[in-house]
């Protein structure tokens, strides 16, 4: 199944958990089949107008954010999966940065 581009622009994100390894059934550290860096999982809360979601969002690399963090996830896919009778969607991206405040709005024509 293809991946789907997801839109973050109407959304916040903020850190439910700090990055994990991702690991496989024998414990050991998965990597990216590209860059060869280890994986991470980092719990992601997103608020938008429709509520809250905890997603779990895999990166190459461990993103330096810490729990409470606003962040936002660069690149961010969501890929269908199924195995048997199990399916789900898994969250990749780039990478998670920190989210940077928006500029403060210029009056114009105030007069002064």
């Amino acid at each position: 199944m293809p991946a789907i581009k997801v839109d973050t622009s109407g959304a916040r994100y903020s850190v439910g958990a700090i990055p994990k390894p991702k690991n496989d059934m024998e414990g050991r550290q998965r990597t990216d089949r590209v860059t060869g860096m280890g994986l991470f999982v980092t719990q992601l809360i997103k608020l938008d107008d429709e509520g809250a979601e905890i997603i779990p969002v895999t990166t190459p690399g461990s993103p330096d954010v810490g729990q409470g963090a606003e962040v936002r996830p660069v690149n961010l896919i969501a890929i269908p999966w199924q195995q048997g009778q199990r399916s789900g969607v898994a969250f990749k991206a780039d990478a998670i940065e920190h989210a940077t405040a928006a500029p403060a709005p210029t009056s114009k024509g105030s007069g002064s």
